[in-house]
This record gives structure tokens, C-alpha cells and sequence, in this order.
């Protein structure tokens, strides 16, 4: 056996075991869910929990919802986060919280799902399905 099949026998187990000690360290309970906060320029004695507009009063059973005044007099910061067992996805808090804050500060939501204004094409379809899932992911 040649020095390559060598290192190679001693290099497999040792990345199977690095493998499974992150994997234990990790737990099997995937990634670990996150706090999402955004600040809304309204003061916080204006805003209630039950009171909150938008998407945000569908989940409201699923999720956890605090608020508290932003650093600085700077409006109020609504704090989302899903517990364990919870149903809600990541993307649906998201979707919620920017309905939400639009709906708090504008008054209304303006969603680039509308009508559209070209016909259907081949070119154009990457960003008609980019454009239906970005509230949900961030960023487009």
C-alpha cells in the first residue's frame, strides 16, 4: 500500500470522529432559534402586544412577543421569539415583522407580489420567484 492509501486509512476515521463529536455538541435539535427584533419609530406607551397590527396577530399564539422602548427615545423595539415547540417558521416571523412595522409607521404594506407589469417570459421568471418568496428570507 502506497503512503497516499496510508494517510488515507488514518484520515477517514479521524473525520468521522470530529463528525459525529460536532454533531453531538450540536445536538440533534437542528439550528438553534433565534430572538428577531425590530424597532418601530411609535412610542411605547402607543403599542400593546394584543394590539399589535399585520400578520404578527396570526402567530401570536405561536410565539413569544415582548416590547420595550429603544435605546435612545428612538420608538420601541418589538422582540419575537418561537419557542421549541412551536409550529412557526423563521420565515413567517420575518414576513410578520416587516408588516407589522409598515403597517406602524406607513400604514399600509406595499408588497412587490402586485400585479405584474410585463408578460410572463422565460427571462423573467427567476425573478418572479425570487420576488414571491423575499419576504420571507431577507434581502432580495
Amino acid at each position: 500500500m502506497n503512503r497516499t492509501g496510508k494517510l488515507l486509512l488514518i484520515a477517514g476515521p479521524l473525520a468521522a470522529g470530529a463528525a459525529a463529536v460536532a454533531v453531538r455538541r450540536r445536538g440533534r435539535s437542528g439550528p438553534p432559534r433565534r430572538r428577531h427584533v425590530i424597532t418601530v419609530y411609535r412610542p411605547l406607551s402607543e403599542l400593546e402586544v394584543t394590539q399589535l397590527p399585520g400578520s404578527l396577530k396570526e402567530i401570536i399564539e405561536g410565539v413569544e412577543i415582548r416590547l420595550a422602548e429603544a435605546p435612545g427615545g428612538r420608538g420601541t423595539e418589538i422582540s419575537v421569539r418561537i419557542p421549541d415547540d412551536s409550529p412557526v417558521s423563521e420565515g413567517e416571523v420575518r414576513r410578520a415583522l416587516r408588516e407589522t412595522r409598515s403597517l406602524l409607521e406607513a400604514g399600509d404594506v406595499l408588497l412587490p407580489s402586485g400585479p405584474p407589469t410585463t408578460v410572463p417570459t422565460l427571462l423573467n421568471r427567476p425573478l418572479q420567484t425570487v420576488t414571491q418568496n423575499g419576504r420571507e428570507g431577507g434581502l432580495l
